[in-house]
């Protein structure tokens, strides 16, 4: 029987889900001709590594697993300025990816304060 918090074992598949979809994001992002920018595959990579790290350790439980998860939501806001280049949104969007990131933080304090 799996002794983790379901909350747990759904944050961790959800970033592992995103962490895996920035590989190909990579891949079709990689710079092939020297008049390329590399800016987006940067990005794809700084993505995949940071949901994939996310995901590692929300699965661990470890005490770096709430720092993680916040950095990898809190990269939404990139992609998102480019969406909305008026500014109309972001504020909102802003506000939206805060307080689930917050929410995501303290769930992972209290669940991982009662495994230590």
């Amino acid at each position: 029987m799996i002794k983790r918090p379901v909350g747990i074992i759904l944050l961790a598949c959800i970033f592992l889900a995103a962490g895996l979809a920035g590989l190909p994001a990579l891949w079709l992002s990689w710079p092939r001709t020297s008049g390329t920018s590399p800016l987006a595959a940067l990005f794809a990579s700084l993505w995949s590594c940071t949901h994939l790290t996310a995901a590692f350790l929300t699965w661990h439980r470890s005490r770096l697993a709430a720092a993680a998860d916040v950095a990898a939501i809190g990269l939404l806001l990139f992609p998102a300025s480019f969406l909305f280049p008026g500014g109309q949104l972001l504020l909102p969007s802003f506000a939206v990816v805060v307080l689930a990131a917050f929410a995501v933080y303290l769930y992972l304090r209290r669940a991982g304060g009662a495994s230590a």
